[in-house]
């Protein structure tokens, strides 16, 4: 059974209009696994179903929007509200009060880096929208980071798919989806944990400094 298979059967059927309702629909439901969904449309490339720029083009083009229109609708309605919001969100989507503090706080003075950043970790990705409104953050900086973001994200779980399949055009979209999510994970489990240590090294160094002088 393969139940990312049979959703992108169901994309097909409304063509490129299926493909931006896809984009749009994994920023507002978080049951759905965007990078399983785009693994999968990647591999659907190989059978003609779309183009591999077309399915690039409006799958982004619809997540894009969907954040940004999200950035604004929530930004227009205050402060009280977007926090609510955000911190009911987050509980959905197993973010701790904790995580989501500090992603507030990594979000002051780094916009775009940010923005971009936060796209590729996954339930972060779309949360961010409601933190970036919160703190009242720069629109243009926050679109053009988000679209970087999501054209990062998009182009390389669609490419993904559509490599597989070509080796392997027997591939399981779901546990090919499973499988390469896991290794992003690890990936960014393991750039926390070096970034970390690299911060720590320079931080020994600086008191070492000091206390020399």
């Amino acid at each position: 059974m393969d139940p990312l298979a049979s959703l992108v059967d169901w994309i097909a059927l409304y063509g490129v209009l299926g493909l931006f309702a896809a984009g749009l629909a994994e920023r507002f439901v978080p049951a759905l696994p965007s990078h399983g969904m785009l693994v999968a449309i990647g591999m659907a490339v190989v059978g003609d179903s779309w183009s591999l720029l077309t399915a690039f083009i409006m799958t982004t083009s619809g997540s894009v929007l969907a954040s940004v229109a999200l950035f604004l609708v929530v930004r227009a309605v205050g402060q009280g509200v977007p926090a609510k919001l955000l911190y009911g969100a987050g509980r959905l989507m197993g973010l701790s009060s904790l995580r989501i503090d500090r992603t507030l706080a990594a979000f002051r003075g780094r916009e775009t880096s940010l923005s971009l950043m936060a796209q590729m970790i996954p339930a972060v990705r779309l949360i961010a929208p409601l933190a970036a409104a919160l703190l009242r953050l720069n629109a243009w900086r926050f679109a053009t980071g988000t679209l970087l973001g999501v054209a990062l994200w998009n182009g390389v779980f669609i490419t993904v798919g559509y490599t597989a399949v070509q080796w392997n055009p027997d591939l399981n979209a779901s546990a090919l989806a499973i499988k390469f999510l896991l290794l992003v994970l690890a990936l960014e489990m393991s750039s926390v944990l070096i970034w970390r240590l690299v911060g720590r090294i320079d931080r020994c160094r600086i008191d070492s400094e000091k206390r020399a002088c």
